[in-house]
């Protein structure tokens, strides 16, 4: 209590930091405090912090003791957030060790011949680290009240020792954001382009709808619908086409430190050859908590189905024969970091994940590990 009313002190003589600073030592001992959440996010608000703001009024206004009048006051604060978040930008680094960078398995594969059996051997798992760097943004231009002009931009790149792994990606989004109480809706042409190995792969022309709203005080949904045609450059006569896909997350907060998010979604790719033509669908829950001390760990469990709708010739049985391939990942991660350690708001976070592929085709499953330290910064 001593702690609070310094708090409420430090805010009145407009010492925001000191204030900031004085709520998460309370946090550190005690992180599920409703109104300590409220009362951070009101900082974060008083300092344009939106993204940081929002995050906090969602915790406070899970928790069940949260009184009826700062349910409404954070309902409104919500709307508000979303009219003056008009821009964004972030980044993060990493470095990202990969005993499997180039997803095989190793082993022969044997075909039965009027000479006997021959055999062929499988390229074996490659270990390499790799430097993942991540800066993104959106700005808009207030067209009116509820109207907004959104321009969207991410360059994604990753280098590792060989670098006919290396990987470039480039994305870029122009469209018009409308606002509404409960939520809003982004919708625009895409573009985007992809390097790989240092050399062109592929690029894409396509359009967007995003939408997001508050289905209850605590469940917040987005859905993402894409149509994207895509050239490559160098396989233009077997892999051009189109990709649509359907996107939805949802972020459920448990009470005022721990939270639920599930993501599922459904994409088929059409390509001239019809080998390659598939669809693919994915489910994914993660659990989130603040911890004592500043700690936050986030756990992801996830599974991705792919179905190929033409046949391929593929080694199975001695002999060759064609198959329509199916493939199931599964991949599990977590993630760990704590804020007090964080250098000009820079949060170092280690990740672990590890990701089992299984096949029709044999040949084609892998296992691999990753560790990836990365340091993350939002403005």
């Amino acid at each position: 209590e001593r702690l609070y009313l310094l708090a409420q002190v430090a805010t009145l003589e407009h010492k925001y930091d000191e204030a900031i600073d004085i709520y998460y030592f309370i946090l550190d001992h005690q992180p599920d405090i409703p109104n300590i959440r409220f009362r951070l996010a009101e900082l974060y608000s008083k300092q344009e912090d939106w993204l940081r703001a929002e995050y906090h009024y969602r915790l406070a206004l899970a928790h069940k003791d949260t009184p009826k009048e700062i349910q409404h006051r954070i309902k409104y604060a919500l709307y508000y957030i979303r009219k003056n978040k008009n821009w964004n930008l972030w980044f993060n680094i990493g470095i990202a060790p990969d005993n499997n960078v180039n997803n095989t398995t190793s082993g022969e594969q044997c075909v039965m011949t009027m000479f006997g059996v021959m055999c062929n051997t499988l390229d074996e798992p490659e270990k390499d680290v790799g430097l993942n760097t991540m800066l993104g943004g959106n700005y808009e231009f207030k067209l009116s009240d509820k109207w907004r002009l959104r321009n969207e931009f991410l360059v994604y790149n990753s280098k590792y020792d060989n670098k006919k792994y290396d990987d470039t990606y480039l994305y870029y989004v122009l469209g018009a954001r409308y606002i509404y109480d409960r939520g809003d809706i982004f919708f625009g042409p895409t573009v985007s382009k992809r390097y790989l190995g240092h050399k062109e792969y592929n690029y894409s022309t396509g359009f967007m709808v995003e939408t997001s709203y508050d289905l209850t005080k605590q469940l917040n949904a987005n859905l993402t619908l894409s149509y994207t045609p895509t050239y490559y450059d160098d396989y233009s006569d077997i892999l051009d086409g189109d990709v649509k896909s359907a996107r939805l997350r949802l972020f459920y907060a448990l009470d005022s430190s721990k939270y639920l998010i599930f993501k599922t979604g459904y994409e088929y790719e059409k390509t001239k050859d019809e080998t390659y033509t598939n669809d693919r669908i994915n489910f994914a829950l993660g659990f989130g908590a603040e911890l004592p001390y500043g700690f936050h760990v986030y756990a992801e469990p996830s599974v991705l189905f792919t179905n190929y709708k033409g046949d391929r010739w593929t080694v199975k049985d001695y002999e060759f024969k064609q198959v329509k391939e199916k493939d199931v990942t599964q991949r599990y991660s977590i993630s760990i970091s704590n804020r007090k350690i964080a250098i000009w708001d820079l949060v170092p976070t280690l990740t672990y994940s590890y990701t089992d592929k299984n096949s029709n085709i044999w040949q084609r499953e892998y296992e691999k590990s990753l560790i990836e330290f990365t340091i993350q910064k939002r403005f």
